[in-house]
């Protein structure tokens, strides 16, 4: 049995929730959820999608993508192919007049008794922690700086910040016929029992760091309370962006 918890929040009154999540069971893109939470048997699908502000229609971009990935059989593996596949079918539905280019991020899990797969494209995350609360980062993030990384343009030196334009995203999923190009990450994982798997946009590892999100993590706690700490931490941080957070383990 798994335990499922989740929470989203806008940032304020007046921002759209550009955010979506699909929690095995139903979809949330709401200004503010309160922590929530539900059983479930394994596997279950489960994602997180981020509307890129910049672009057209980023609200519906997310939700037509955790709604045409919530279609997919649980019992069937998580695969790139379906994600590119998700990806031709936003540009069908949006590509063309004033949502054309509607773009969003998206981290998915599929999650069994022992095992989870991971795909995303985008900045969008997914941390492992163990059963001791040791963590690690199975998704990729997909930014400019990244990127020049892995073309051998910029060699990472440690103390050094880089201007902000090179975290924006070099990829995503796009509502355009001609954007098939785009990088993803797929990833592998055991999933032991007393584990726990976050899935979130940058609302939370942009507004509270990466260090934080590990620091907060307690291995005792329930998904729900669990997934508190990390919200409170995000609105004690001003809630500089719309949140969502998705986080799953399995019930002792």
């Amino acid at each position: 049995m798994l335990e499922i918890a989740y929470t989203q929040h806008s940032g304020g009154a007046s921002r759209q929730q550009q955010d979506a999540i699909w929690t095995g069971q139903f979809i949330l893109q709401t200004r503010n959820v309160q922590v929530g939470s539900h059983n479930g048997e394994a596997p279950v699908l489960l994602a997180v999608a981020d509307g890129v502000a910049a672009s057209t229609r980023p609200a519906r971009a997310s939700r037509f993508v955790v709604e045409a990935l919530s279609r997919y059989a649980c019992h069937e593996r998580l695969t790139g192919k379906q994600v590119r596949e998700i990806q031709a079918k936003l540009a069908d539905k949006y590509a063309g007049g004033d949502t054309h280019g509607s773009s969003t991020t998206l981290v998915a899990a599929r999650v069994t008794e022992n095992r989870c797969e991971i795909v995303n494209v985008g900045d969008s995350r997914a941390y492992l922690f163990s059963p001791e609360g040791e963590c690690r980062q199975l998704s990729e993030d997909h930014t400019i700086l990244n990127a020049l990384i892995a073309s051998g343009e910029v060699i990472p030196e440690e103390g050094v910040e880089y201007a902000q334009m090179y975290q924006g995203l070099a990829h995503c999923l796009t509502a355009d016929a001609e954007e098939y190009g785009f990088a993803l990450h797929f990833q592998e994982s055991a999933f032991d029992k007393g584990a726990g798997l976050l899935l979130c946009s940058d609302g939370l590892h942009d507004a509270i760091g990466d260090g934080k999100i590990r620091e907060l993590y307690q291995a005792g706690l329930s998904a729900a309370d669990q997934v508190g700490r990390w919200r409170q931490a995000v609105i004690e941080a001003g809630v500089p962006d719309n949140l969502s957070i998705l986080f799953v383990r399995q019930c002792p």
